[in-house]
């Protein structure tokens, strides 16, 4: 087998074929997130949703700042209320039909969205609401599909599996930048209506799909359906020529899932989430969903112009293209770099990065005002290389957050996670418009200076409280949790089982350990 396939190591071609189809619901979310960042630099769309005035001779069009953090704003508080949805559609629906109601979703959403337009004067108002609910779409992305790829990756595997979120998110915020950057010229409507229609395409060929893609084995073991588990297994892990045995598979998550209820028989429910081990699991979720908002992701998302110009730049849509493609070859780095080198390391090395780059930037933008052509230069030079080191972090947050979620509880400690990380993020593109544009606080580039804070706290609070979890199975990790193991003891253990978390074998017991799993999950029938 070839280096990229020790990555992938176990993984089929049926089941990378199924991580792929569920992480179409990621470029749903990364082409909603794409075209909004980039037309807010549309000429039409701004003259025809915004308001026109005249300076010195010259009509500049513009979104008011309260429209602007509307229309930013309103993303995240829908995709808040999706993670409190996603808590029930996960556990109840299960991840197959989770993504159907989400393709739906969508689709009312964009509707909405292109009918603002109709009529003498496009009504904003009316648009809002269709981003509303196509963010409610969103949110249910990122809590079902990082939870899929988790659960039908392999241990080895599982960074790579996961990181096809955030790779296919990010194909969707450059084919949706791309679009309005070939749109941006026309001077009718079809400018901003191609990118609104365009979103169409990931909910449809999700409607379209599903039919064929299994079921989470691990769910199904969750509500004691082991026959559909080992059906939906052996689609996901067996070939021909492998000796996978999803009979043993599915007896083994069964097992685990036994001893964790019996572990937590007294408690149920939200109230688990404030008691050990949940509650470590669940600060660290939110610990990486909040830090990787507040290092400037979702800032850079919506306003990615606005930085841009106030940086000094000129023609910023082949910029923001030069962005988001650096942007994307970094995330490709996911499916080998944290499988590899591990999670810790990655996340405190690219943080210290950014924080120096963007501390950079801020320091040019204060002592050289206006800015002149070459700290601009320099401005933009720095800002595709901060875009490096945060590619290569992006999928760490969702590896981590993924790995963090226990099997009991998986849905609410992921909901709760990413719910708090999107309510960071409604703040900050609440309040940016206001503390950045001249008329308010006058920031401009230099608000560099908060998100580049961020990222040196993220350095600290990743070495005290990010175990490393690279290599261990969602049983043996929710172990781990269980026995309080310290931060920076979990990469010495060894377990000699593929998911449950027994000691290291020696002298080839490794099939004693199958007899004794397929022996104890049939006493538990």
């Amino acid at each position: 087998m070839g280096k990229l396939g020790d990555y992938l190591e176990g993984t089929t071609r049926t089941g990378l074929g199924c991580m792929l189809l569920a992480s179409v619901g990621a470029f749903l979310f990364g082409f909603d997130n794409g075209w909004w960042g980039t037309i807010l630099g549309a000429e039409t769309f701004l003259r025809h949703y915004g308001s026109c005035k005249i300076t010195d001779g010259v009509e500049t069009c513009n979104l008011s700042t309260g429209q602007l953090s509307a229309g930013s704003a309103v993303q995240s508080a829908g995709m808040m209320f999706a993670c409190l949805l996603a808590v029930y559609v996960n556990d109840f629906l299960g991840r197959k039909k989770g993504l159907v109601l989400t393709a739906i979703i969508s689709i009312i959403g964009i509707v909405i969205e292109l009918t603002s337009a109709i009529g003498a004067k496009p009504r904003f108002s009316q648009f809002v609401v269709g981003k509303t609910i196509a963010a409610i779409s969103m949110g249910l992305c990122a809590n079902i599909v990082p939870i899929y790829l988790s659960e039908t990756s392999t241990n080895k595997a599982r960074g790579a599996g996961i990181a096809l979120y955030q790779n296919i998110l990010v194909v969707g915020v450059i084919t949706a930048a791309g679009t309005v950057y070939g749109t941006a010229q026309l001077t009718t409507s079809a400018s901003y209506l191609i990118p609104f229609a365009l979103q169409l395409i990931a909910p449809a060929f999700m409607l379209a799909t599903s039919p064929f893609l299994p079921e989470s084995p691990r769910w199904l073991v969750t509500k004691g359906r082991l026959e559909e588990a080992k059906i939906a297994s052996e689609r996901i892990f067996g070939t021909p020529t492998n000796d996978f045995n999803a009979v043993e598979y599915v007896n083994a998550i069964e097992l685990a899932v036994e001893e964790d209820k019996e572990l937590n028989a007294a408690s149920g429910g939200w109230i688990d989430l404030l008691r050990s081990p949940f509650l470590r699991r669940l600060l660290i979720a939110m610990g990486m969903q909040c830090l990787q908002q507040a290092q400037g992701s979702s800032y850079m998302s919506n306003y990615i112009v606005s930085f841009l110009q106030a940086s000094g730049a000129k023609d910023v849509f082949p910029a923001i293209m030069g962005v988001n493609a650096l942007y994307y070859v970094s995330i490709l780095t996911g499916h080998i770099l944290p499988d590899k080198f591990g999670r810790r390391p990655l996340i405190i090395s690219t943080a210290l990065f950014c924080g120096v780059v963007l501390l950079i930037v801020a320091i040019l933008t204060t002592t050289v005002s206006p800015p002149t052509t070459a700290t601009s230069n320099a401005s933009l030079a720095l800002i595709l290389i901060w875009q490096v080191g945060f590619g290569i972090q992006s999928t760490l947050v969702w590896i981590t957050t993924a790995e963090a979620a226990p099997t009991r509880n998986r849905e609410r400690v992921l909901a709760v996670a990413v719910f708090i990380g999107f309510g960071v993020s409604l703040m900050i593109t609440s309040v940016s418009p206001y503390i950045q544009n001249q008329d308010y606080g006058n920031l401009g580039g230099r608000i560099g200076f908060i998100w580049s804070s961020f990222s040196f706290f993220t350095v600290i609070w990743v070495y005290f409280f990010l175990p490393e979890m690279k290599g261990f199975s969602l049983e043996q990790l929710d172990f781990l949790f269980a026995n309080k193991t310290p931060t920076r003891k979990f990469k010495s253990y060894k377990f000699g089982h593929s998911v449950l978390a027994t000691e290291e074998l020696k002298n080839g017991s490794q099939e004693a350990v199958r007899e004794e799993i397929i022996e104890t999950a049939g006493k538990l029938k």
